[in-house]
């Protein structure tokens, strides 16, 4: 008696799990995310402070996704961090520039600086993939790519446009 009570017991728990189950589908709450592209969080970064951003970093994780950005202004520095999928800003952090931070920006005036677009062109030339990482330091552009087997890592002259330096790496 007990078997012939739990069986339609159990048809009925499978039925309302599969119609939860499609109506979640359906309702498109399970349609795959995008990660936004490292141009809009740039802007969205410029909204929150204006000044020059000089490093985003993508950092993907099992639990989340965000965008790093440090964004220069006159005496401070920005620490941000994105969502990845949403944008939102999650966190601020705001400090003190060191005399080191913007020196060789200060000796070499912005205006010959090639773009961050130009250089991951240049980047693109040498290795395909998703850029993970664009930093200017020291007058190169260090650029991350992946592309699901390897990363890369290339480093391209911010007045030139040229490429200085290239690493081809297993991705983990």
């Amino acid at each position: 008696m007990k078997k012939i009570m739990m069986i339609p017991a159990l048809v009925v728990t499978l039925g309302v799990g599969a119609a939860i189950g499609s109506t979640t589908l359906l309702s498109g709450s399970a349609q795959e995310k995008k990660i936004l592209s490292m141009q809009e969080i740039e802007k969205k970064a410029l909204a929150v402070v204006d000044g020059t951003v000089a490093d985003i970093e993508l950092d993907q994780n099992r639990y989340r996704s965000v965008y790093e950005v440090e964004v220069h202004a006159d005496k401070e520095e920005y620490d941000l961090k994105f969502d990845a999928y949403t944008g939102k800003l999650l966190k601020q952090k705001k400090e003190r520039q060191d005399d080191d931070d913007n020196e060789w920006v200060n000796a070499n005036t912005t205006t010959n600086l090639i773009s961050k677009e130009k250089a991951i062109e240049a980047a693109l030339t040498k290795a395909k993939g998703t850029v993970t990482k664009i930093k200017l330091d020291d007058g190169i552009y260090e650029i991350e790519l992946k592309n699901g087997q390897y990363e890369y890592d290339v480093d391209v002259d911010s007045i030139t446009g040229e490429i200085v330096d290239f690493e081809q790496d297993m991705e983990d």
